[in-house]
């Protein structure tokens, strides 16, 4: 019997990280779910439920991204319980707006280290466990905000072009070795982290619109679905044709970089 494959998803209670665990699951993985959230939380309960639905075994964790010993443990309960540890997506991440002469040191503070320095703490442990087994794929959820700049989101902006620095870096470091490094570069996903009237006014705000909703917003302006980006997770994870390319921004733009 084929050993089944594992997957570690960061920010993985709900939103993108969600999706991403329902694909990975639904296709033969067993799957770790590492959030700020408790497993207990009935959100995170019904990432969990659902994937173990799709025929996964799920080990579900509260863990905190920017700290080094929760993500430590993290890693070593992974390897303890499972052997291996075949595909990790960094993915959890958050955002918040203002001008750049506006900004607080605990705004940027905030955002660079959950997004930029907690990719960096996910990458680290995925690489030393990798390089024990001799293979694996790391998955940087960056953003077309990580390729052009954007008024009043100087902090995820930042955040996200260091993401894609890391991974060209990381990918020429273990390429050699087994281990494909790239960044997914999504635009607008409806997720969560989209849906509070603070992203509908920064929305109002770049777009020239007067939406009063998060309805209208998703009606009024093209976003991607979660399940879109997992559809390309799972390819770049997976597929043969993943494993020809490494340190490279993929970007699924909507034609925004256009």
């Amino acid at each position: 019997m084929q050993e089944r494959k594992v997957v570690l998803i960061t920010g993985g209670a709900m939103g993108q990280g969600r999706a991403h665990a329902y694909k990975y699951a639904e296709n033969g993985f067993d799957v770790v779910l590492c959030d700020m959230l408790e497993p207990n939380n009935e959100s995170f309960q019904e990432t969990i439920q659902e994937c173990e639905k799709r025929g996964a075994k799920v080990l579900a964790k509260c863990c905190n991204i920017t700290s080094s010993e929760d993500m430590e443990e993290a890693f070593a309960l992974t390897w303890k319980t499972f052997g291996r540890i075949d595909v990790v997506i960094a993915n959890a991440g958050v955002i918040n707006f203002g001008y750049t002469w506006e900004l607080t040191d605990e705004q940027v503070e905030k955002v660079i280290n959950i997004n930029l320095i907690g990719t960096w703490r996910t990458d680290k442990y995925a690489a030393q466990y990798m390089l024990k087994q001799g293979f694996g794929r790391i998955i940087n959820i960056s953003s077309t905000s990580g390729l052009y700049g954007t008024p009043k989101l100087a902090t995820y902006c930042m955040s996200k072009w260091g993401i894609i620095g890391l991974t060209r870096t990381l990918a020429k470091e273990v390429g050699s070795k087994g281990i494909i490094v790239n960044a997914l570069c999504p635009t607008k996903v409806k997720t969560p982290m989209c849906e509070t009237m603070e992203y509908v006014q920064f929305i109002n705000d770049l777009t020239g619109h007067h939406f009063t909703s998060v309805e209208e917003m998703y009606n009024g302006v093209p976003f991607l679905e979660g399940d879109d980006i997992a559809s390309m997770v799972y390819w770049l994870g997976t597929s043969k044709e993943a494993g020809k390319f490494n340190g490279r921004d993929v970007a699924l733009d909507l034609g925004t970089l256009q």
